[in-house]
């Protein structure tokens, strides 16, 4: 596996859980969705693979080394993070933060051609790039983040709420992107309030409840026979179209 969590306890302070006992997997080549509501602890525990967020008890590994390693570093292991935030710099021009992506990077003669490859996956930014970050939309402002992401050659890409607040037609771009990068085998966690279009194009799915316990997990189809999950969402999984 990819990335392997199994069994994290994350909390705040001495009281505040977040996440609790929480078990989930990440193949080599899978788009593994996190599903659930506001509070579920789903960003949390992305941070915690990050290693922003220290594990109580537990273990999350990447590619069977520990995150809590002194030793671990998220840029030796491949793994990029796109946050909620976006976490661009603003007062940079989006060109400046493509660069940036890279900068870790010893294969140098091949960052033009990778800086190529995501202007041509998303073309406003080739558009924007001599404009300031901080002047691009909320949707033009994620499309950098990706690709900036992207531009590390990641061994796995997180996608925290990469849809969050924007317009319809941005959305639909950002998950024919993330169809487009499982299709080239990119391992994937995305997680994702928007259940249904996070089902149709995921492989598997985690459906997670505050406080960060796992309701239930598997395709879309496992997940409809679950009466726990379908009464959660509010639908059946098994109702949506998968794109696969």
């Amino acid at each position: 596996m990819v990335l392997r969590i199994e069994d994290v306890h994350l909390q705040y302070g001495s009281s505040v859980r977040a996440v609790q006992g929480c078990s989930l997997d990440v193949g080599e080549g899978e788009l593994v969705s996190l599903i659930g509501q506001n509070g579920a602890g789903k960003s949390t525990l992305v941070k915690a693979i990050m290693g922003e967020v220290p594990v109580a008890s537990g273990s999350i590994t990447v590619d069977g080394a520990s995150v809590a390693s002194k030793s671990y570093s998220t840029i030796r292991a491949g793994v990029s993070h796109v946050p909620e935030s976006r976490g661009i710099f603003a007062s940079l021009t989006v060109g400046e933060n493509l660069r940036l992506g890279a900068v870790t990077r010893k294969d140098k003669a091949q960052v033009a051609a990778d800086i190529e490859r995501e202007l041509e996956r998303f073309p406003i930014l080739r558009t924007y790039w001599n404009r300031g970050a901080s002047l691009l939309s909320g949707g033009e402002q994620q499309q950098l983040a990706i690709a900036r992401a992207l531009l590390l050659n990641p061994r796995i890409l997180l996608l925290d709420e990469p849809t969050l607040g924007l317009a319809p037609i941005v959305v639909d771009l950002i998950f024919d992107v993330v169809v487009a990068l499982r299709e080239q085998g990119m391992t994937i966690l995305l997680v994702e309030q928007n259940a249904v279009r996070s089902l149709e194009v995921s492989d598997r799915s985690y459906v997670l409840q505050a406080p960060g316990k796992v309701l239930g997990s598997g395709t879309a189809a496992e997940l409809g026979r679950m009466p726990a999950v379908v009464e959660y969402l509010g639908f059946s999984p098994a109702e949506v179209g998968v794109t696969r």
